[in-house]
């Protein structure tokens, strides 16, 4: 029982706008090589070693449902996991910058063991946002993963 409400506890502060599971997921109507990938990143090794994910592709093609199907898993697994979106992460640094809670902020987002972090490219924003998205970013790289989905080439 109190796996159970471990494994809840964790899908619910990982805030996924709704449930997807990767055993959802047409494996036919993607690539082969998108299908080769799927069968790699659902062993969760990537979060063991600090890998990113990168899932580029066009509107529509299962991208959020793979991060999400992903998320999930690695919640059931036992990973502390966040979803969120690129331009609700950019407004929480933003904030956070104007409010000198930064540090704050930086240390709550180490403690993931899994960001995804949605719809890159989807809204232009100005160079400080840039600047911070990257920042926070790249502190993670090497050491915790992260999942980008986006729909720029």
């Amino acid at each position: 029982l109190r796996k159970a409400n471990g494994i809840k506890s964790r899908i619910r502060q990982a805030r996924f706008p709704y449930k997807k599971y990767i055993e959802d997921l047409s494996l036919e109507d993607l690539p082969q090589d998108a299908r080769d990938k799927i069968k790699v990143f659902s062993s969760l090794d990537f979060i063991e070693t600090g890998q990113n994910i990168i899932l580029a592709g066009n509107p529509g093609t299962g991208k959020t449902h793979i991060a999400i199907g992903l998320g999930i898993k690695a919640c059931n697994k036992g990973y502390k996991v966040l979803f969120t979106t690129i331009p609700l992460l950019v407004n929480e640094l933003k904030e956070s910058r104007s409010e000198k809670t930064l540090r704050a902020f930086e240390k709550k987002f180490e403690k993931y063991d899994l960001i995804i972090a949605d719809e890159l490219g989807y809204i232009s924003f100005d160079k400080e946002a840039s600047e911070l998205l990257f920042t926070y970013l790249s502190l993670r790289a090497g050491r915790k993963s992260t999942i980008i989905t986006t729909n720029l080439s």
